[in-house]
């Protein structure tokens, strides 16, 4: 289940989000489209970082390149 973050949408930390496709803003965020990862740090001016499970870091980013990502049961 995903939930797209919108104007005054807090992530916490350890809250597992998914970089929006249509947010990117430079090349090397490409290769993160799609991926998971998990907020590292949530600034006082409501920017986030996120660790990548793939060991990448998008450091100070506004929310609103993220949607919050609930993985579904398991089968």
């Amino acid at each position: 289940m995903q939930e797209k973050s919108g104007p005054g949408a807090r992530f916490e930390v350890g809250d597992r989000v998914r970089l929006i496709a249509e947010t990117l803003a430079w090349r090397a965020e490409k290769t993160l489209q799609g991926r998971t990862g998990e907020v590292i740090e949530h600034r006082d001016d409501g920017r986030v970082s996120v660790c990548f499970d793939n060991g990448r870091r998008l450091m100070g980013r506004e929310t609103t390149a993220f949607e919050r990502f609930q993985p579904g049961p398991s089968a």
